[in-house]
């Protein structure tokens, strides 16, 4: 069993992505970064990539005999291949998403998670949380400004957008953090897990705008997460909307946004 749920945070476009392959051995769940007014470098917004980013990792990673990091390497290089005509694929503010990606096999269960956004699984002995939290050692002053101010405010803009400058100087180097955008050797510094498939009873991958329940609100644990998607999959989202609504100004749970796009795919092995 399979079902996900997706929703954008505010009026823009929902730049999360989710999608499996027709037999379900394959999902991907990505969370495009969003390029503040004048932070760029490519003529394709974020949305357009994550789209052609997912495609074209269900179908490289429908290859059981690729890893899923050659599979993620892959999708990189095609989407790339899309605009390189076009756009500067060298300049950092070209778009770019963190990745999730699962793959159930006859014998084996595996994930690839690049960035933050987590994939747990419900094993017969306890949880598993894959997750790359290495965005949140860099630029620690800009990212404390941009939590600090309200959610909303012109200040809130400024900060985030001081924030991304600060990011981008250190994406995909050796001393920052990894995110797939043009450089397909960001693939080589997922982290990649796997589990026989006999030990895994339920998993799900996510964006941030959903990991929020556990990691920042902490208003549940990761199996009682687990336990509100199997129940209803739209619940998880409604849960983070409605405590976000108890907190427009981000003063009891600062954060980015106000509102943060929001992605969920559960998967339930037979």
């Amino acid at each position: 069993m399979i079902v996900s749920d997706s929703r954008p945070g505010s009026a823009r476009a929902n730049e999360d992505w989710v999608g499996a392959t027709e037999t379900g051995s394959v999902i991907v769940v990505l969370d495009g970064l969003t390029a503040p007014e004048g932070v760029g470098g490519c003529i394709h917004d974020t949305p357009w990539y994550v789209s052609r980013l997912g495609h074209h990792l269900l179908v490289s990673a429908s290859d059981q005999e690729k890893s899923l990091r050659a599979a993620l390497r892959e999708a990189i290089l095609s989407v790339s291949a899309e605009h390189d005509g076009t756009c500067d694929l060298s300049d950092p503010g070209t778009p770019s998403s963190t990745v999730a990606v699962v793959r159930v096999g006859a014998s084996q269960v595996e994930s690839l998670v690049l960035a933050d956004s987590p994939v747990i699984v419900d094993l017969s002995h306890g949880i598993n949380v894959v997750t790359d939290q290495s965005v949140e050692t860099v630029v620690q002053a800009e990212r404390e400004a941009a939590l600090a101010a309200p959610a909303g405010s012109q200040e809130k803009a400024d900060r985030m957008a001081d924030l991304v400058r600060a990011q981008r100087l250190v994406r995909n180097t050796p001393h920052g953090y990894w995110i797939a955008g043009s450089n397909p050797d960001a693939a080589d510094y997922g982290v990649a897990r796997s589990w026989p498939r006999e030990d895994v009873q339920r998993l799900a991958a996510m964006t941030d705008g959903v990991s929020c329940l556990v990691e920042v609100y902490q208003a549940m644990s990761w199996g009682e997460l687990l336990d509100v998607a199997r129940k209803d999959i739209t619940g998880v989202i409604n849960q983070v909307r409605q405590l976000e609504h108890t907190d427009p100004e981000g003063v009891r749970w600062p954060r980015y946004k106000a509102s943060d796009d929001a992605t969920i795919a559960y998967i339930e092995l037979s």
